[in-house]
């Protein structure tokens, strides 16, 4: 079962091998390096103590389809906040909302409200979907509002809540 971790240990860690151990009791297993730099990089733009960064699932699949969520946080309501992580800086935006939009079609099966984010590490940028799902640039200091009106708590195992048939 996956587990809930917090993001600011991910980047604060000085320490790959005690870093790996931490994932690893979470059932975080297939992290690579790049992902988890751009995780640091991503929480780099959290400076307000008051985001809470402690309930994210990192790498969650979906049982029996191949959707993967890089990171997902939900509200007690079951709104769901998905956060996918790209490092390439010519990465194209009509790929962006392509994967924004399907992971909002199945988020919405599970959550009262969806808010979808890609953030390029490379570009140190954010994008997310309108409520027409269309791609737009979004300022750090967007994102940043999100998070902190978004009151998000750990929910257990997610495999409770996809039931893909």
């Amino acid at each position: 079962m996956l587990k809930v971790a917090d993001l600011r240990v991910i980047a604060s860690s000085k320490n790959d091998v005690n870093m790996k151990q931490y994932l690893n009791c979470l059932g975080i297993l297939t992290l690579r390096d790049r992902e988890i730099q751009g995780i640091k990089n991503l929480v780099a733009n959290f400076t307000d103590p008051t985001i809470n960064l402690r309930y994210f699932y990192i790498g969650y699949r979906v049982p029996k389809i191949s959707r993967e969520f890089d990171l997902l946080i939900f509200s007690q309501q079951y709104d769901v906040i998905n956060i996918e992580l790209k490092s390439n800086i010519n990465y194209a935006k009509e790929k962006i909302k392509k994967q924004l939009i399907n992971n909002k079609y199945y988020l919405s099966t599970i959550a009262r409200s969806v808010k979808s984010v890609t953030y390029n590490s490379d570009l140190n940028t954010f994008y997310t979907l309108t409520d027409k799902n269309e791609l737009i640039k979004v300022s750090i200091t967007d994102v940043n509002a999100m998070l902190v009106a978004f009151n998000s708590v750990d929910i257990g195992d997610l495999d409770n809540l996809f039931k893909p048939e």
